[in-house]
């Protein structure tokens, strides 16, 4: 849905800006998946990635979608990172004992500050080969639906029956 409003320039000429009202939506949407995700990431999923095929590295999920994630890492420069166009396996943790393992390939990486605090940023393509990619994809599908569908408890009681 649309909206025309109108506008005079000064010069007695009338200028039309059109407002898309679904545009607006689709970013606030958009916006809102982006928060949710990132308090799923930081208080239910751990995410870990593995190194030199015996080191796990903790990183910090930032993005998902069922072709690629993007993650961060504290910047350490002794301790240096894969580069571009390397694959390496994260694993999922949904639990203390049980993960998701899937194969990304890191396609570009960035400096990023956050909170006073220096990173690197990788965004990654997923391989969708591996045998796990399957609920990758419907994990990623949920968090979109959960994120559509959340609502923040404000300690109000209130019934909902459809």
């Amino acid at each position: 849905m649309t909206q025309r409003l109108g506008k005079s320039n000064g010069n007695g000429i009338k200028e039309e800006r059109v407002i898309d009202f679904n545009h607006a939506r689709e970013q606030k949407m958009q916006e809102k998946r982006r928060k949710t995700e990132r308090i799923f990431f930081q208080n239910l999923l751990s995410t870990y990635s593995v190194i030199s095929q015996s080191k796990m590295h903790p990183i910090e999920l930032i993005d998902v979608s069922e072709e690629g994630c993007s993650f961060q890492i504290p910047y350490h420069p002794e301790n240096p990172w894969p580069t571009s166009n390397n694959s390496i396996p994260i694993r999922l943790y949904f639990s203390q004992d049980t993960y998701l393992e899937i194969l990304v390939t890191i396609h570009n990486s960035r400096d990023s500050i956050e909170n006073n605090a220096r990173f690197i940023r990788f965004g990654c393509t997923v391989d969708v080969g591996v045998k796990s990619y399957l609920a990758y994809q419907q994990f990623v599908r949920f968090l979109k639906l959960y994120s559509e569908n959340a609502h923040k408890d404000k300690g109000d009681i209130s019934v909902f029956y459809l």
